[in-house]
């Protein structure tokens, strides 16, 4: 039985020579080619996250980002531990930013779709490094890879997070 005269057969890929479906390949850009810099960043918090004030960008790439942020100035726990919900505030933001970094542009629409964070110790009020790599930068989805460490260097938080890219408004490039 063909499936010739059925409308909602899918179209097949062109075979190439060999008699194999021909996969075209996206080419995609240079992840630091038309980035956004830390100051370019910087103004996004200011703008879109005021209750990020404590958080600055240091450095910012296509693939990767270091936020600095004041830990005196974020919510603690009694006993004087940065809260949970705090460290993954920072997490988030870094991932949001650097996505922001990669595609070029803000885009206030890429979403969080994940965050699974692991809190491994006691960050205490003062300086907070978070350093943020692209694990994965798809059409529609990308990972981040996190790591939160306080003042000494040590390790705090590691964490993973996934975003939802909205697709590019006609006219603008993905960078």
């Amino acid at each position: 039985m063909t499936n010739a005269g059925n409308p909602t057969t899918r179209a097949q890929a062109p075979l190439s020579d060999a008699g194999s479906p021909t996969i075209r390949a996206q080419q995609a850009p240079s992840p630091d080619a038309g980035t956004l810099s830390p100051d370019e960043l910087n103004a996004l918090v200011q703008r879109q996250f005021p209750d990020y004030a404590a958080c600055r960008v240091t450095d910012a790439s296509g693939t990767h980002l270091l936020m600095e942020a004041d830990g005196a100035r974020l919510r603690t726990r009694p006993g004087g531990t940065i809260s949970g919900p705090e460290q993954a505030g920072l997490v988030d933001l870094a991932a949001f930013l650097l996505i922001n970094a990669r595609l070029g542009r803000p885009t206030p629409m890429a979403l969080t779709t994940s965050l699974q964070i692991s809190y491994l110790n006691r960050p205490r009020p003062g300086l907070l490094r978070t350093h943020a790599r692209m694990a994965k930068f798809g059409r529609r989805l990308c990972v981040v890879l996190a790591e939160l460490r306080d003042e000494a260097g040590d390790l705090t938080a590691s964490a993973t997070v996934t975003y939802s890219v909205p697709p590019a408004v006609a006219g603008q490039g993905t960078g």
